[in-house]
């Protein structure tokens, strides 16, 4: 049986953050998160991935209707969505990454599943 200071269940934005601020100030930390990428909806399948695509969006659009207002002519504008799709997952790949890679240099100990309250001071996975 292991023992920690400090059990995060979920690695979403509040509960990485404070996996990761809780291994910077000393204390050793589990992180128990169900899906297998951390970052949680928002940076997963929510907010960044959505921004991702709006981004493009608005490129395609301002390509379509306003660049000829600042001389800048472009022919028939056509989209690709397959490419604008790859884009949105590397940028989601990125951030994952980068925070599995904040856990690693943290020494935040990460197991995937769902985490159960067993008693005071014990957590099942």
């Amino acid at each position: 049986m292991q023992s920690f200071d400090l059990i995060v269940i979920g690695a979403g934005p509040g509960g990485y953050v404070a996996s990761i601020r809780a291994a910077q100030l000393g204390l050793s930390v589990a992180c128990i998160e169900k899906e297998k990428a951390l970052g949680g909806t928002c940076l997963r399948v929510g907010c960044i991935p959505s921004k991702a695509l709006l981004e493009s969006s608005e490129h395609y659009d301002s390509a379509r209707t306003s660049l000829a207002g600042h001389g800048v002519q472009t022919g028939e504008v056509t989209f690709d969505l397959a490419a604008m799709l790859a884009r949105k997952d590397k940028i989601v790949g990125q951030l994952t990454k980068g925070v599995a890679h904040l856990f690693k240099k943290n020494k935040i100990t990460r197991f995937a599943g769902h985490a159960r309250l067993t008693a005071p001071g014990r957590v099942a996975v």
